[in-house]
């Protein structure tokens, strides 16, 4: 059985227990979260956050290409538990997504991480 390094928990996806969540699932789980949230939004911690919601009305160039890629760059960097190999940022009709390579530092596992923010709706 391979060593567990992280274990937390939770509920996306899931309507019955378990809960729990372990390692590279769980460091993905948090990124997602923190993704999620808009700059500023976290009571007490002004700075957590995405500013990529501020970009989404923006004419989709090569500076807002650049500062999309930076912002998720910053998130992932704030995690100490996985390296950033590659940022591809993609626009749709409706939605632009960030595709980053994630490697998890404990076991050097490689994986994709997609992250889509729907310009629909935004105010």
């Amino acid at each position: 059985m391979a060593e567990i390094h992280f274990k937390g928990f939770t509920t996306i996806g899931r309507t019955k227990p378990t809960y729990s969540v372990a390692d590279f699932d769980l460091v993905k789980v948090d990124l997602l979260n923190h993704f999620s949230t808009k700059m500023g939004e976290r009571v007490m911690l002004p700075n957590f956050g995405c500013r990529i919601y501020d970009l989404l009305l923006d004419p989709f160039d090569e500076q807002t290409r650049s500062a999309i890629i930076e912002d998720a760059e910053r998130v992932v960097n704030e995690d100490p538990r996985v390296e950033l190999q590659d940022t591809q940022v993609t626009e749709t009709d409706n939605s632009i997504i960030v595709e980053m390579q994630l490697t998890y530092l404990p076991n050097g596992i490689t994986e994709s991480l997609a992250v889509q923010f729907n310009t629909e709706f935004q105010e």
